[in-house]
């Protein structure tokens, strides 16, 4: 579908008429304008123009560069620092509320435990909230798969803290930008001023948060959020030069050595005990909480949704066991098969790190024990395998620190400039495996039958792609 032709040079587009944007009445950039070939990237869904701007100027991501833009997590931390005081002042009233997202665990959740502790300290329930937000599925692209995967860990999260006389209260809200008030208005219902989240390091959850924060200490709740979806949180590793990495490589010899020089890094938080104050009797109703329905879009057949039962059991307890099976197996192996896509030689824990049933943390905390206590030497197949994880981080240390590239736009902007070519009948071939290489087609029909693709077969289909359509 996608086919580089050629840099695109004096150009005519309704939104532009180069790859410069037009200047302010100052002769600055007017940072505002979309780029010259916006409406092109509409008109084929690249952006989805229901909830996010047209595609913005290079100059407005070189902005971002430079500081003239802040970043979005760096908004998320001047909201947290201004309000600091604010927050410390607020004392715990009748409940303290942890609020899931993408961490849908007991076991090692920093956040999640933060509450459970502060809780117990004052005696007081702790009371546990997941809000489904069909616009986020579908502004984020959510597959049904991965809904379906979501919901069903949902069910399995509410057994494991109904044991615990933890209630999970669930809801949808139809509308995302109703989300952070629906939450204070929750909050203020049950009593209660302290509120606990991990971050996203996505651009609409971070913009999110950061207003929230803000929100919730004029209404007298202190909002705390903590780092948890990354081994190491974005901003702690830099260059000698000072600067975030742009290649895995170094970037992930840093890693190491940063994990090697803080072993606390990799500590596994505690699940949380007993609900410490009489939850079942003062919020009785919320037990009878139920998981939200998948949107009308994001639904599976019954056919497909029992096939991926069998193939992904839900929850952290079939993720850990996952897990501890590859360890023992798979993973001495791993360095020399992981490239094949004849056997069954990966993981496949990629759809628990994406549900929030595995933490990362826990991942790479196993597989070191499991390596005698080393990350970066000893049996290169436990390293092979914790380098594959610690992608996950690089990818969020270059979210945050470049937030553009999941605005619709390239790592390198002036790729931008290209004229692409849209065939929409090549994108629906390579989309269902229709392409005529077998190796392509074959990944494709895998991924729409099994919602999961060997990462190899990734890389295949994705230069395919880029290079051939």
């Amino acid at each position: 579908m996608a086919q580089k032709r050629k840099p695109s040079q004096n150009i005519t587009r309704e939104n532009g008429t180069n790859s410069t944007s037009r200047a302010n009445k100052r002769g600055k950039p007017d940072l505002s304008s979309p780029h010259p070939n916006a409406r092109q990237a509409e008109e084929f869904g690249i952006v989805l123009r229901q909830f996010y701007p047209p595609e913005m100027s290079n100059e407005r991501c070189q902005a971002y560069n430079d500081g003239t833009l802040e970043r979005p997590m760096d908004a998320l931390n001047r909201a947290c620092e201004e309000t600091v005081d604010a927050r410390r002042s607020i004392r715990p009233n009748a409940a303290v509320v942890h609020w899931f997202k993408s961490d849908l665990r007991l076991h090692d959740n920093r956040a999640l435990r933060k509450a459970y502790e502060v809780a117990r300290e004052h005696s007081i329930p702790l009371i546990t909230l997941y809000i489904l937000s069909p616009e986020d599925l579908t502004a984020h692209l959510s597959s049904p798969a991965r809904v379906d995967l979501t919901l069903r860990t949902l069910e399995q999260l509410k057994r494991d803290l109904g044991e615990l006389d933890i209630p999970l209260y669930m809801e949808t809200q139809e509308k995302r930008s109703d989300i952070p008030q629906r939450i204070i208005d929750l909050c203020q219902e049950w009593g209660a001023n302290h509120l606990f989240a991990n971050i996203e390091y996505e651009v609409d959850e971070l913009r999110r948060e950061a207003k929230l924060v803000r929100l919730c200490v004029e209404s007298g709740i202190a909002f705390d959020m903590l780092h948890d979806t990354c081994v190491v949180p974005p901003g702690l590793l830099s260059s000698q030069q000072g600067k975030q990495y742009a290649v895995y490589s170094p970037w992930f010899r840093t890693w190491q050595v940063f994990l090697m020089d803080n072993p606390d890094y990799l500590e596994v938080s505690e699940e949380p005990g007993s609900n410490p104050g009489n939850a079942r009797k003062v919020f009785k109703g919320l037990f009878a909480s139920e998981v939200p329905g998948a949107p009308d879009n994001k639904r599976l057949s019954d056919q497909e949704r029992e096939h991926l039962r069998q193939l992904y059991p839900a929850g952290e307890h079939e993720a850990l066991d996952r897990l501890e099976r590859f360890l023992a197996e798979k993973a001495t192996d791993y360095d020399d098969t992981r490239n094949s896509l004849s056997k069954q030689t990966t993981s496949v824990l990629s759809p628990y790190f994406a549900s929030g049933s595995l933490s990362a943390r826990t991942a790479v905390a196993k597989a070191k024990k499991a390596n005698r206590n080393q990350l970066d030497r000893n049996d290169l197949g436990f390293v092979s395998w914790i380098s594959e994880v610690a992608w996950r981080d690089f990818y969020r240390h270059v979210l945050v620190h470049w937030p553009f590239i999941c605005m619709n736009k390239c790592f390198k902007p002036e790729f931008t400039d290209l004229e692409w070519e849209y065939n929409e009948d090549y994108f629906n071939a390579w989309c269902e495996g229709r392409t005529g290489y077998p190796i392509v087609d074959a990944a494709m029909r895998q991924i729409n039958s099994a919602a999961w693709m060997h990462n190899r077969s990734r890389m295949v289909v994705a230069s395919f792609y880029r290079r051939i359509y």
